[in-house]
């Protein structure tokens, strides 16, 4: 199932997309509440989180979107669909580590992305006036579905909720010409980490380790990797992280980005004012946001 959040003029509300259509899910948990009494009112990211959480709920759901009155996906405004935070891994495709030059680790690199960088899909994104090397990342994000501690590699992605598209947007400055490297920081300017535009539960992702992940700038394809390439896989990821910090309901991991970024391009390419990005991982829709940058 597709979940999502759409911006309306009562608020935040969770959402359904199917076929290009999108359905609040409060019209569809209706139609079946006289069966499902205990299901409760929540805000629109708890629902989509208790949602995406019972097979048979969505199942249930499912079957009454044929009863509804959906609205065309393009009259829509997405919010955001999770409520974070962000936990990111770099340096996590080879061909990526080559194009930089880059050492890898034992053990998963991993940054954090402060929750105000949370963006939707459609979401405009400012680029600070000071900031010249904005740069893109195109990633498969991991939501986390309940809490995890101390897990296996075998049992970790039991513990999913659902997988999106993320984009993990950097300030270069940041991480290449400062020193130590601020790397948390350079992702955590306002917007800078889009995601949407739905959380598709892990039901409809038979194997996350076989999806392409790819970015368009203004139509032209700038990244195009595969899932399989990953040094650290998912679940490998999710259960390094857990021995260490307990990973909660609604945290997201993006999972690192391929070869194709604008900084280790000759001569290197960063965003400007009116860029386009678009990101797409097989079978989680695209996540389409434009580039401001701040006026002085």
């Amino acid at each position: 199932m597709q979940l999502c959040c759409i911006r309306t003029s009562d608020g935040l509300k969770a959402a359904i997309h199917r076929n290009g259509m999108v359905f609040e899910l409060n019209e569809a948990l209706a139609v079946i509440k006289n069966q499902s009494p205990h299901i409760p009112a929540l805000p629109a990211i708890e629902q989509i989180m208790a949602v995406a959480q019972s097979k048979e709920l969505i199942d249930r759901i499912d079957s009454t979107l044929d009863q509804l009155t959906g609205v065309p996906e393009s009259t829509v405004r997405y919010g955001v669909p999770i409520s974070g935070p962000v936990i990111g891994v770099g340096r996590n495709y080879q061909d990526h580590v080559g194009e930089g030059g880059l050492a890898t680790g034992e053990y998963p690199k991993l940054f954090f992305n402060h929750p105000n960088a949370l963006a939707a899909h459609g979401d405009e994104v400012l680029i600070p006036v000071s900031i010249r090397k904005t740069d893109w990342e195109a990633e498969l994000g991991v939501v986390i579905g309940r809490r995890m501690s101390r897990v296996s590699p075998e049992t970790a992605l039991e513990y999913v909720l659902g997988y999106l598209n993320v984009n993990d947007v950097s300030a270069r400055e940041f991480q290449f010409d400062l020193g130590p490297a601020q790397t948390s920081f350079a992702k955590s300017m306002d917007g800078f980490c889009p995601c949407g535009p739905w959380l598709v539960t892990k039901d409809e992702v038979p194997d996350c380790q076989n999806l392409t992940v790819q970015c368009e700038v203004n139509g032209k394809v700038k990244q195009n990797g595969h899932t399989s390439h990953m040094i650290f896989n998912v679940a490998h990821i999710l259960s390094h992280i857990s021995q260490f910090m307990t990973l909660e309901p609604g945290y997201l991991i993006a999972t690192g980005t391929p070869l194709g970024v604008g900084h280790f391009q000759d001569p290197p390419q960063y965003l400007e004012d009116g860029d386009i990005v678009r990101v797409k991982v097989d079978g989680l829709g695209v996540l389409e946001n434009k580039f401001i940058r701040e006026s002085t």
